[in-house]
């Protein structure tokens, strides 16, 4: 799970904005509020300009935000998941095998095949183990096919966590947390 706090330095803040009394909060809270969802759009964009063969609502629904308050300037994006089914990184059976694209480029997994299960379910799948097993069927026994297991690429925390979707994240919120603020108190001012 990776966590993003975007807060602020609220004695820093509170002290330039003492002629705003009572209403600077509100402001801040806006601030922090709409930062973290413009952070949410940002963390999107990042990851697909990374490499990462991802959906952009993909990433974005796997955010769950915090919003600020009055009580708690601080708002908390969340993203979690699973690792994502390499079916989603856009694989191709070939003769070969299977390419998918998880990063910039593509890459041909040999041994795996693309599936789909009884209960209609797709994936990307590989043989596991060495012996095949005898099961009954229609009142006879048969040998199966070898047990398989489905492949997975990152998560999209995982994603998320690389260095460069970080600090160019973290590079946003610094840049438009002040932007946003000063839109905000000069609404407020506007409203006297």
């Amino acid at each position: 799970m990776l966590k993003l706090n975007v807060h602020a330095d609220v004695k820093g803040v509170a002290t330039s904005l003492t002629r705003y009394v009572g209403e600077h909060q509100k402001a801040v809270v806006r601030a922090l509020n709409k930062t973290a969802m413009q952070a949410r759009t940002a963390a999107a964009l990042e990851v697909r300009s990374a490499g990462y063969n991802i959906k952009s609502s993909a990433i974005k629904s796997s955010f769950a935000v915090q919003r600020a308050s009055r009580g708690k300037l601080v708002a908390v994006l969340k993203s979690t998941g699973r690792p994502v089914a390499l079916i989603n990184y856009g694989a191709r059976q070939g003769k070969n095998g299977v390419s998918v694209q998880v990063k910039a480029g593509r890459t041909v997994l040999r041994h795996a095949f693309i599936a789909t299960m009884r209960n209609g379910h797709k994936g990307v799948f590989e043989r596991t183990g060495k012996t095949h097993k005898k099961v009954m069927r229609n009142g006879k026994v048969v040998r199966s096919g070898l047990p398989i297991k489905e492949l997975f690429g990152p998560s999209i925390p995982q994603s998320l966590a690389n260095d460069a979707v970080q600090k160019a994240l973290m590079k946003k919120i610094r840049e438009k947390f002040p932007q946003i603020l000063k839109h905000e108190l000069a609404f407020i001012a506007s409203k006297r």
